[in-house]
């Protein structure tokens, strides 16, 4: 697999801004991310950051995440549409995990069908192990709902103390 260039996306106005935009758009349902508004404001945030992979300059993916004493929430990951099931992801997402000291959180939907099922195999291939705590993200709008997820850790589950951590860092930083 070839090495990327790792660009820390700071703001609105960043070069490659518009295709960061792009991919996180096509890659999650309006439930699951902000709008651009939001995304201006979340920027301002010490604990967020937003890193892209560009290769020949061009955006293949990012991993969106925030950084605490105890976790790191990675909240978005994605691979452009246009070299998706190339092996990207692992090559992103492994040496991201393994660089880092304390435990690293994601969510995914609940495993209902064949694509939330590869896609639990894919971050299981990488280390990440399934948590058992009942977990609801708090709604990006006002006008929606929370969404129940599954709680993915690496590279050991995490206890109850680290969960409400998480949970109370994403209801009052994360989404706030």
């Amino acid at each position: 697999m070839e090495h990327f260039k790792i660009h820390q996306i700071k703001n609105a106005d960043d070069p490659h801004f518009a295709e960061f935009w792009k991919i996180y758009s096509a890659s999650f349902p309006l439930n699951e991310r902000r709008e651009s508004d939001q995304q201006a404001d979340v920027f301002k945030k010490q604990e967020y950051q937003v890193d892209i992979y560009l290769s020949d300059n061009h955006v293949i993916g990012f991993i969106a995440y925030w950084t605490t004493t105890n976790f790191i929430y990675i909240e978005h990951l994605a691979i452009a549409p246009d070299v998706r099931s190339k092996g990207f992801g692992s090559a992103i997402l492994k040496p991201f995990i393994e660089r880092e000291p304390i435990p690293v959180i994601l969510e995914i939907e609940p495993i209902i069908n064949d694509l939330t099922r590869r896609r639990l195999k894919f971050y299981e291939s990488l280390g990440f192990v399934l948590n058992d705590h009942p977990h609801n993200q708090p709604p990006y709008h006002t006008s929606d709902q929370p969404l129940h997820l599954v709680i993915l850790t690496y590279p050991n589950q995490i206890d109850k103390d680290i969960y409400w951590q998480f949970t109370q860092f994403q209801k009052n930083t994360v989404m706030s």
